[in-house]
């Protein structure tokens, strides 16, 4: 279940596992700009490093580690770890921020998901690197669609794409935040073509 807590939009299943997630409304600005980021998460949540990337709107994903906190990524739309205190992070601005996690094994990953990545089935594909890799089962996994545009303000359906994509994978666990970003406090696109973007961000935090 997806609940607003101090400006952030934090799905709470995923919080109850040890897991830090959110994804920022505009009362935290423009976390695409490398310094209101950097204040944010160190005066928030003491993180120093973040892995994230220039987004193309591509289905290009990344498995990361402690060695890529500080490497540049460019067109790749989602990342993947099994490691803890390793925060991975997308931007949006309408476009779905898709959380994963195998509760199981222990992996975590986050996916930026418009249309184009929808049509290239980057949720399909993220989920396929956790079984292939990491040999995750659909039961033990949770993927969380945080806030984004919604079907009554874009005349595509996201939601609906995304879910037949998850549930093709046997995936019946599935949190959908019950929000539009056209129509309440999150940076737009669709809205005012703006180029400033909300952060979406999860990590296992140590235990």
């Amino acid at each position: 279940m997806w609940n607003l807590k101090n400006g952030l939009y934090i799905e709470e299943r995923l919080e109850q596992n040890g897991i830090l997630n959110f994804t920022t409304t505009v009362l935290h600005n423009d976390l695409k700009i490398q310094k209101n980021r950097k204040e944010f998460l160190k005066t928030q949540f003491g993180i120093k490093n973040l892995i994230c990337a220039t987004q193309t709107h591509s289905d290009n994903i990344e498995i990361v580690t402690e060695k890529d906190l500080n490497r540049k990524f460019y067109a790749v739309d989602g990342f993947i770890t099994n490691k803890q205190n390793i925060p991975i992070a997308v931007f949006t601005a309408d476009c779905l921020p898709v959380f994963i996690y195998d509760k199981v094994k222990d992996i975590i990953g986050i996916v930026h998901a418009g249309r184009i990545g929808l049509e290239k089935q980057i949720i399909k594909k993220s989920i396929g690197i956790l079984k292939e890799i990491f040999h995750s089962n659909s039961k033990d996994i949770l993927v969380a669609i945080g806030p984004h545009i919604k079907k009554c303000c874009y005349d595509v359906d996201l939601d609906k794409a995304a879910k037949k994509q998850i549930n093709g994978l046997g995936i019946k666990n599935i949190s959908i935040a019950d929000v539009c970003t056209h129509e309440n406090s999150f940076f737009s696109y669709r809205r005012d073509k703006t180029e400033k973007r909300m952060l979406s961000l999860i990590m296992m935090e140590e235990r």
